[in-house]
């Protein structure tokens, strides 16, 4: 399938270009995951600053919300808004995030009223170097007051569904439904084919370890879990000695699922 894609930022063909989500500042915003929802697209940013050096001299900042209401016309015309969720490092909700998805189109088909929040998958710290994957929502109705400030986000527990009201950081009896932290990801789901009682919950992320050669899957039934071991999914020929398409000092990562291309 052969696509065309077009490129845009921000001040083209100036001598001042800039990032087309731009925050002013000389912090950058590095995209995680989108939805359309009635009629407007929404893409949740997170904020990243220089620290230390060489290729991953950056660390986080905070989370931002931007809503494009024209997003069909040319992106040079989008009228984008910004709306700062949180800040701070740990925790980033918005590693991937579901909407209107899975049977009848409620993700968490265990409250009937499911449908009506946007599920964010959060990276969430347990200390020192452990990572580990928790489930936040958002009221669909309450995304034009998105800031977690604002008291409409809750968090998955295993008391069910609580309001998070702790600043920028996950209660400590927040779910861990996957117990590694992608910091971008993809979840969606895939209905159920011929032979199946119910559809599929798909991850596609990049391995957690460092420098790993190869991109992960795994799989449920639930979005909240439980999560199949994940396993191998793709290894990157240009980390592979063995292969001819062997390039050294590349790496690779940020492995998606991509539907739209399919």
């Amino acid at each position: 399938q052969c696509t065309m894609q077009q490129y845009y930022w921000s001040s083209m063909y100036t001598s001042t270009p800039k990032s087309f989500f731009d925050t002013g500042t000389t912090d950058w915003f590095w995209p995680l995951d989108g939805f359309i929802w009635n009629g407007k697209l929404y893409v949740m940013l997170e904020q990243m600053h220089a620290q230390g050096s060489g290729a991953f001299g950056f660390a986080y900042t905070g989370v931002s919300l931007v809503t494009i209401p024209n997003y069909t016309a040319s992106p040079d015309q989008w009228q984008v808004n910004y709306q700062t969720i949180l800040t701070g490092n740990t925790a980033i909700p918005g590693t991937s995030i579901v909407v209107g998805q899975g049977a009848n189109g409620n993700p968490y088909p265990a409250d009937p009223n499911g449908a009506a929040y946007a599920y964010f998958f959060t990276y969430g710290t347990a200390g020192g170097s452990s990572n580990y994957t928790a489930l936040t929502r958002l009221p669909l109705a309450n995304l034009a007051q998105a800031a977690q400030s604002a008291g409409h986000w809750q968090y998955l527990s295993s008391s069910g569904w609580t309001a998070w009201t702790t600043a920028a950081v996950l209660p400590a009896d927040a779910t861990h439904i996957m117990d590694v932290g992608p910091t971008e990801f993809t979840v969606r789901y895939h209905s159920a084919t011929a032979g199946q009682s119910s559809g599929d919950w798909l991850a596609v992320m990049p391995s957690t370890v460092y420098l790993d050669k190869s991109g992960l899957y795994s799989l449920s039934t639930s979005i909240n879990g439980p999560w199949s071991t994940p396993a191998t999914l793709y290894s990157y020929p240009e980390m592979q000695s063995s292969s001819p398409d062997y390039t050294p000092n590349v790496f690779c990562y940020a492995d998606k699922e991509h539907p739209e291309l399919e």
